[in-house]
């Protein structure tokens, strides 16, 4: 996975990562609709490779960013990620 942060218009700083992809819970689905968003996944991935990037790219299909949380005491950090709502990436 990718993680990126937008340089202009058309060009992001692109950071390759390893990170664990996992469903997000019924929780997480409302409250993320309430911020705008459909969630779609949370992703962990460790703390030092996360620089405040806003979007991230899985399989070739770009998410933004809408919350964080950590660095937990394992040291990683959830991403949680999905697609605004009434517009397509």
């Amino acid at each position: 996975m990718t993680l990126l942060i937008k340089k202009n218009q058309t060009e992001y700083l692109e950071s390759k990562v390893f990170g664990e992809i996992n469903p997000v819970g019924r929780d997480e689905f409302a409250a993320a609709g309430q911020k705008g968003y459909k969630a779609d996944m949370m992703v962990e991935v460790w703390g030092f490779e996360y620089e405040n990037q806003t979007e991230i790219m899985v399989d070739g299909n770009k998410y933004a960013i809408y919350r964080t949380y950590g660095p937990k005491s394992n040291g990683k950090v959830e991403l949680y990620a999905g697609e605004r709502i009434g517009t397509r990436n």
